[in-house]
């Protein structure tokens, strides 16, 4: 996905989405979030393709890697964090080659990092992976998943929500809906209409076998359409012994 895009959406990306989604996606998030707490309530997370960091914001773990490639993105997220009361420390050079910004509020952090999934690199392994709605941004998918999981402790949760492609008639509605309704809407309020029609494109190419076979060493212990069928959230484990 075209990083320019993200970076001209940034300051109007949030209302974008609560007004296309009439605010599902909100509720999606909620479910998540729900989801993922029945295996792991607290640690260190890694949230990649964060946009606004509104999943990591919710999540609200003790340490948090948010990982996402438009610095306008990435400027959003810090301003989320500081209304929150987290205060950004000194720049320190940790990750040679990823910008980043280190924020505390008490003894939690955020470390904030402008990159990508293909390659990003932690200085410690994390409990938890994020990508809600993250995964048909990928460049190369393959090689994403592939990266995110060297960044994983054996035993970790790798949770996914996306939007993939589904041969049911409302699902096709759905996509009908992205394809023509939402780059109208999108068109209205941020003047962005033929960015959002990558979106349905994005969705219609992402099938759910094409993620699940970057997963061979792991065990699906959740599994659950999201409301509407074209949302699909995946929970996994990353198992130690084939890792």
């Amino acid at each position: 996905m075209d990083i320019k895009i993200y970076d001209k959406l940034a300051q109007k990306y949030d209302l974008a989405t609560k007004i296309v989604s009439f605010g599902i996606e909100e509720l999606w998030r909620w479910m998540f979030k729900r989801g993922i707490k029945k295996y792991i309530k607290n640690g260190m997370l890694l949230d990649v393709a964060s946009a606004t960091g509104e999943m990591a914001r919710a999540m609200d773990f003790d340490k948090m890697y948010l990982v996402e490639p438009s610095s306008e993105m990435v400027k959003v997220i810090v301003e989320k964090f500081e209304k929150k009361g987290y205060k950004k420390k000194d720049f320190e050079v940790v990750f040679e080659e990823s910008p980043h910004i280190k924020m505390k509020k008490g003894e939690k952090e955020v470390v904030i990092i402008q990159n990508t999934a293909e390659n990003v690199k932690l200085p410690e392994k994390v409990d938890l992976i994020t990508a809600f709605m993250a995964l048909r941004n990928f460049d190369d998918l393959q090689k994403g998943i592939k990266n995110l999981d060297s960044n994983l402790k054996n035993g970790g949760i790798f949770a996914i929500v996306e939007m993939v492609k589904s041969d049911s008639l409302f699902a096709k509605f759905i996509l009908w809906y992205m394809n023509n309704i939402v780059p109208l809407i999108a068109g209205i309020f941020t003047g962005m209409k033929q960015e959002y029609k990558l979106l349905g494109k994005s969705i219609d190419s992402l099938k759910e076998e094409d993620i699940l076979k970057n997963f061979k060493n792991y065990k699906i212990i959740k599994k659950q359409k999201l409301i509407f069928p074209i949302a699909t959230m995946i929970i996994m484990r990353k198992d130690g012994e084939n890792s």
